[in-house]
């Protein structure tokens, strides 16, 4: 039985699945518990989203504009409100990224055990395309298609989220590329403020990505939970 996450396992392991609800990674995992915490941080990215990226940079555009602002020297309550707002918020990102990353490898584990015939990417990979240029602009995609696959028994369901996740993943991180070389490279007050618009046109893509994000994550997690006690109640 292979025990590499990174390379395919042998056929052989599904006539296992149902006499021992263990696959070619182990015991069945339940996710329940890390599905309640990462649907938690994806709804308190949303939050912070809001908070910095629409009320605060929506203030700070204003405050930018002001003569009081560019005549005074050192920052002001709000440039230290979103700097700290700012860190905060980072560090939410990093264990958001981690406990995503975490749910994505134990959930296609699962798959592996519930359906190994729909499977062909392993549970590194899963994780690891996401850090690889170029192939991080669809093999995620695929990874989470063959996990859904899977983890239903059929290829329809969440037929209409995963392509909307995806494409708000696509767009989500053009949009914080372009925004933050636009903040690094600010050159003028017109400049300034063109990075903190499209800083508030990234609000709603990010809002309705982690909404998206937490449907597939949920789904999945159901439908695995559920087909597992179909054999093992």
């Amino acid at each position: 039985m292979a025990t590499n996450p990174y390379t395919t396992p042998s056929a052989q392991v599904e006539a296992n699945v149902v006499a021992g609800v263990s696959g070619a990674y182990g015991a069945f995992r339940r996710n329940g518990t890390l599905k309640t915490v990462l649907v938690s941080l994806l709804v308190a990215d949303s939050m912070m989203v809001i908070f910095i990226s629409g009320v605060l940079n929506f203030l700070d555009m204003q405050q930018y504009q002001s003569e009081d602002y560019l005549l005074q020297e050192g920052p002001s309550k709000l440039d230290n409100i979103i700097q700290l707002s700012g860190t905060a918020y980072g560090l939410l990102a990093i264990i958001t990224m981690v406990i995503f990353a975490v749910w994505i490898n134990r959930s296609c584990k699962n798959a592996w055990l519930l359906d190994p015939p729909r499977m062909r990417i392993t549970p590194g990979w899963s994780v690891g395309y996401y850090f690889i240029p170029i192939l991080n602009l669809w093999k995620p995609f695929v990874s989470m298609k063959e996990i859904r696959s899977a983890s239903y028994g059929n290829d329809h369901s969440l037929r209409g989220i995963l392509p909307m996740w995806w494409m708000f993943w696509i767009i989500s991180g053009i949009l914080a590329q372009i925004v933050l070389r636009m903040y690094l490279n600010v050159e003028s007050e017109d400049s300034y403020l063109m990075a903190c618009k499209l800083d508030l046109i990234s609000v709603p893509v990010d809002v309705i990505l982690n909404y998206l994000a937490i449907v597939v994550v949920t789904s999945i997690t159901i439908a695995q939970e559920r087909r597992v006690t179909q054999w093992h109640p």
